[in-house]
């Protein structure tokens, strides 16, 4: 997905040991953009060619500080944990957070909840894991669901804040 790159070395004894090892790099590495310093992919070696490991896309993550700053006194935090599939097989769990301008009450929260889910369902039911995987580091999702939600209720801001490879497709 992203050309083969290098992004990492390991030690190893015998070759096959390392055979879904889990490693874990900044976003900014593979892409060259400095700006996406918060992201974090969690990869997965596969297989083995010659003195090369090729991965998968395991995981993706940001970091707890870059969420942090967004949530100051007086604003909400809205968390959404749940389970999609692709159109290519995988299963993923989705956590997204969306911070408010003011505190809101159960209503609005639960709104933005559902409106969420949905606008993640459908979304993924379209994509396969690589587009899902592009959308989401340009942060076209992102802005899509801050953009439904503030009609709502003012959003702030809003991030697909983890993912994780529950049953990884073909």
């Amino acid at each position: 997905m992203f050309g083969e790159k290098k992004i990492a070395e390991t030690p190893c004894t015998d070759p096959k040991t390392i055979i879904n090892r889990n490693i874990e790099v900044s976003l900014a590495e593979i892409i060259d953009q400095p700006a996406k310093y918060h992201m974090k992919l969690m990869l997965k070696i596969t297989h083995i060619k010659d003195k090369s490991a090729f991965t998968r896309f395991n995981g993706y993550v940001v970091l707890k500080e870059f969420m942090m700053r967004h949530v100051r006194k007086g604003s909400q935090k809205i968390t959404l944990i749940e389970y999609f599939d692709t159109k290519d097989g995988w299963k993923l769990q989705v956590t997204t957070t969306s911070v408010m301008n003011r505190n809101v009450d159960a209503n609005i929260k639960r709104k933005m909840r559902h409106l969420t889910s949905e606008m993640l369902s459908k979304n993924l039911s379209k994509l396969g894991i690589d587009d899902f995987i592009r959308a989401l580091i340009a942060g076209n999702i992102q802005r899509s669901i801050k953009k439904e939600g503030s009609k709502i209720y003012p959003v702030r801001f809003t991030e697909i804040e983890k993912v994780e490879v529950i049953k990884a497709g073909k």
